[in-house]
């Protein structure tokens, strides 16, 4: 039983680096920041230009619905002033030009925001690639440092079986030693749930059949000392 313990204290006291948590990764996607900024502006352009139409409407339903579409879209992003008296200039001197000019600019905004929101799909996905490239890096580096340390584990055992009587406490160390550098593939096992139960479940009842016998073993005046000396007091009277 000395020998199981101190095989696991080997173990757990290994002087083999513990492994750092995964390296960060970038998770700001600019591209998307990039994507809000131009809706935003977008928003803001339009809440500006029917901000300025609304005064030359006539009172309702048609200045009633503009007036609700002013206020849907600056939950979004508010008008700007300076917008707002550039679209009031236009359409006080019914600059035509500028109208013209504006249009243009319109048609453009469908292409940009549906080139913009391309790359925010391939950042995403590369992000998440990343991710799971360093989780896995991380969790193979774990498994490795937990195979060697079974490798000595198994070692122990070996030597404890070679060279002393503890046999069948070297044989438990040595299943535990296979067991922990089998974890390589024990983890990514569909069978991993039922393997690793029944190790433990082996383990368990080793260790407690290992109890049992040391405390059968025991002769009634090691089980009962107390017993001993009640007598021996009553021989010397």
């Amino acid at each position: 039983m000395r020998f199981l313990v101190l095989a696991l204290l080997l173990c757990g006291c290994s002087t083999a680096p513990k492994p750092l948590p995964p390296a960060p990764v970038e998770t700001q996607n600019k591209e998307k920041d990039q994507y809000i900024a131009k809706v935003e502006s977008v928003v803001s352009d339009s809440a500006s230009a029917l901000t300025a139409v609304v005064p030359v409407l006539d009172k309702g339903t048609v200045r009633e619905v503009i007036e609700a579409q002013v206020t849907r879209l600056s939950g979004v992003s508010k008008p700007s002033v300076a917008k707002v008296e550039e679209f009031t200039r236009i359409i006080k001197q019914n600059d035509s030009k500028a109208v013209q000019k504006d249009k243009k600019e319109a048609s453009k905004v469908e292409a940009e925001t549906d080139a913009l929101w391309l790359m925010v799909e391939e950042k995403d996905y590369e992000l998440m690639e990343a991710n799971t490239r360093a989780d896995a890096e991380f969790k193979q580096k774990v498994l490795w440092q937990f195979s060697t340390a079974g490798l000595g584990l198994f070692v122990t055992g070996l030597l404890v079986v070679a060279f002393t009587p503890f046999k069948k406490n070297g044989a438990i160390v040595m299943g535990g030693g296979a067991l922990a550098m089998a974890s390589l593939w024990i983890f990514d096992s569909q069978w991993f749930t039922w393997i690793a139960g029944g190790s433990v479940g082996i383990v368990c009842l080793s260790l407690l059949a290992v109890l049992i016998k040391k405390l059968t073993s025991r002769t009634p005046l090691e089980s009962h000392p107390q017993t001993q000396e009640s007598a021996d007091q009553h021989l010397h009277r």
